[in-house]
Order: structure tokens, then sequence, then C-alpha cells
């Protein structure tokens, strides 16, 4: 059922090319096979799309075969993005917030990496919250205890968006 409702939202072409950085003007999306940046999606093990909002944080969403996906916000990014995301190390401890878009909310418990300025989930129904937020361009507000509220939008969607929900098995070829 999620992954039928989560690859109808995506825009079926799958041309064009991987960027290489997470902008506020477009999603940067990469395929991983062994840890490694690869070229081709069919091989990749991991996948992520990346991009900063209007207002400075940026959102990262990880699918890995085998454990699924999780969304990363980086309330102050880094250069790299998706670096930043997926190899920060460090003391995590929990953050429970809201998540709201258009009429939802969702109430979860993130994982918070302080020194790397991240909030992390792995909630397949926050994630598919945002994912679906993002691809029909409405604002996303974060409220989290003890952080000032994020009301971020996001880049349109592009063909980098479209080839992460198709190449992700938990959204996409599964």
């Amino acid at each position: 059922m999620i992954k039928s409702t989560i690859a109808s939202i995506a825009m079926v072409s799958i041309a064009g090319t991987l960027s290489a950085t997470a902008t506020a003007e477009d999603w940067d999306m990469r395929a991983f096979a062994g840890g490694e940046a690869s070229e081709d999606l069919e091989a990749a093990n991991n996948w992520t799309l990346a991009a900063i909002s209007e207002q400075g944080p940026g959102l990262v969403f990880v699918c890995t075969v085998g454990n699924g996906m999780r969304a990363v916000l980086a309330y102050d990014p880094d250069e790299d993005l998706v670096d930043q995301a997926v190899f920060s190390r460090g003391f995590t401890s929990q953050k429970t917030g809201n998540l709201t878009v258009g009429d939802q909310t969702i109430e979860d418990r993130w994982s918070h990496r302080r020194r790397a300025s991240t909030l992390t989930t792995d909630d397949l129904s926050t994630i598919v919250t945002m994912l679906n937020g993002v691809n029909h361009n409405e604002e996303i507000v974060l409220d989290f205890n003890q952080m000032e509220p994020m009301s971020l939008t996001f880049p349109e969607t592009s063909d980098a968006f479209s080839t992460f929900v198709q190449s992700c098995p938990t959204t996409g070829r599964g």
C-alpha cells in the first residue's frame, strides 16, 4: 500500500543526471554501492535525496536496502548536507516533536545529534508525510521541544526526486 501510494506521487520520468550538491533551488540525489558513490542505480544499495529549504535548514531522505528509510533534518546545514546527515557520529539523545504538513500533524520521537546539528526519524508514516508534502510543494512545519519551530519550504520536485522514489525499495522497485 505504501509503495503504491508513494510511487504514484512520483513523476515517472527517470531521465536526468545526478546532481552533486543540495541547494535551495534543486534536489541532490546520490546512489551508493558498498559505501562508494555509484552512477549505476541498479547496482546501488543506498540512495539519498537532499535539499536545502528556502529558510536554511536541510532535509535528507535516506533509503537503504534491508534497513528501510530514514529522514534527517539538518537544522544548521554544513557544506555537504549528505555527509552531515549520513556520516556524522557522536552522542544522540531523543527529542519529541510534531510534524505538520497541510492539515495533518504527526507526533514522533527523533534522534538528536547535537554536534552534527541533526534530527533523525525512521518512522515511515512521518517520512511518507514529508515526501508527500515535498511532492505537493507544501510547507513542512517541525516543532520540537526546547527548539524554535521551523516552517520549511523546499524546491519543487525534479527528476532527482522521481529517480529516488523509483530506486528505493521501500517506495518504488521493492
